[in-house]
């Protein structure tokens, strides 16, 4: 009995007790992880867990860890994608309400200028509406769907100010219509000679209304404060000289301007033009750039009779160039527009927003430009009494012009 305590004995302190040998035991139990010991003295293989799992099982954790990041990141740029996108379809929407609203309901007044061939048109036909015209032997209904635009260049190299009388706003040197038209998804451009006479609203110095009278068309933008109020007086007189036309928006636009908006686009391209007794002459192309662009658009001489003629049909070639190039950037870039937009604001007076521009840079995308063909006024150039160019305009050409650009054919079966 008592050797057998003794062997107890012997084992608790050959497992436990110190010295070298239990130190060497102990260290190749350390060593040695695939056996160990119970307290009864009895061995046990011990169950390893290879490492390569223990690798993999903690990669794969990782792994689901940026699973779930990656996630969480693509949500929010999804969501912010969609927010954007969302944002962009709202301000398309709006500014397309908005445009047309604006002419809601308006139509020029070629059908109220009575003549006999209408008045007998409209006694002879079985169906006929409100607002038809007819002439030549055709119907014609104004397109309603139409949006046209007054596009004004100010004799002013400064940042856009409002003035403080009533006769400073400054002359409209260049005018131009340009006409979206949904049937054809071509943009029309109409050039109008600065010196059109026609009925403009005069203003005294304290901006209070004198009377109604005949004058320059370009003169009309002055009688104002240089900012809404004379474009919305230089509008009026526009409208009325094309036979109360709606007008969908204006943008007036100092000419100190011209050479950011022509260098934005990588400069513009156009022929030499020289004038001399009434005689335009062409030389070789040149590219436009910085103030080049401005000199070619406002220059005129002084000494040659209708000088005035000679840079409207400057602008009308610059202007064909600059929207060629323009339409196709806007066309790879619908940000462009509204980044150029922004760009020229300190010099520009507009009643088109954010949201209007939205909708008309989504659409350019459709149309073309039809600048083989820019329409102007026709007419003549007299000195007025006062020493100044005067255009008398010829109101049949006129009249023809906008059934041509305005107004769309009423097919013969809709009112015989």
């Amino acid at each position: 009995m008592a050797e057998h305590v003794k062997c107890r004995g012997s084992f608790r302190r050959a497992g436990a007790g110190s010295g070298r040998k239990t130190k060497a035991m102990g260290s190749e139990r350390r060593h040695n992880d695939n056996v160990y010991y119970d307290r009864h003295g009895k061995l046990h293989h011990r169950r390893r867990i290879r490492s390569e799992y223990r690798h993999h099982h903690h990669h794969h954790h990782h792994r689901k860890a940026w699973k779930r990041v990656l996630l969480i990141v693509c949500a929010v740029l999804l969501l912010c994608g969609c927010s954007v996108f969302a944002a962009w379809r709202v301000l398309d929407a709006v500014g397309r309400k908005n445009l047309y609203k604006s002419a809601e309901g308006q139509a020029p007044t070629l059908a109220e200028e009575s003549t006999q061939e209408q008045t007998a048109a409209q006694e002879s036909q079985k169906v006929w509406k409100d607002g038809w015209v007819r002439y030549q032997d055709k119907v014609y209904e104004y397109n309603d769907q139409i949006l046209t635009f007054l596009m004004m260049g100010i004799d002013d190299l400064n940042y856009v100010q409002k003035k403080s009388d009533g006769q400073s706003g400054g002359q409209a040197d260049s005018l131009f219509l340009l006409v979206m038209n949904p049937d054809t998804k071509k943009i029309s451009v109409v050039a109008i000679n600065r010196n059109t006479m026609t009925e403009i609203d005069v203003y005294d110095q304290n901006g209070d209304f004198d009377h109604t009278g005949t004058g320059q068309i370009c003169l009309a933008h002055g009688y104002g404060d240089g900012m809404e109020e004379s474009c919305e007086r230089e509008e009026k007189a526009v409208s009325n000289l094309f036979y109360s036309l709606p007008i969908s928006g204006y943008v007036a636009i100092n000419m100190g301007a011209v050479p950011m908006i022509n260098d934005a686009v990588g400069g513009v391209t156009v022929p030499r033009m020289t004038y001399k007794d009434g005689t335009i002459e062409y030389g070789k192309d040149q590219t436009l750039m910085g103030e080049e662009a401005y000199r070619f658009v406002q220059n005129r001489s002084l000494t040659e009779f209708d000088s005035a003629g000679f840079r409207l049909e400057k602008q009308k070639i610059y202007l064909k160039a600059l929207m060629t190039k323009m339409l196709t950037s806007v066309k790879e870039n619908p940000a462009s527009i509204v980044n150029l937009y922004q760009a020229i604001s300190p010099y520009m007076v507009t009643d088109v927003d954010v949201s209007e521009v939205t909708y008309l840079a989504g659409q350019m995308g459709e149309y073309s430009l039809d600048l083989d063909t820019i329409y102007s006024l026709q007419g003549e150039t007299k000195m007025g009494d006062q020493g100044f160019e005067e255009f008398y305009y010829d109101e049949d050409a006129l009249y023809e012009m906008m059934l041509q650009v305005f107004y769309r054919e009423v097919p013969e079966d809709e009112y015989q």
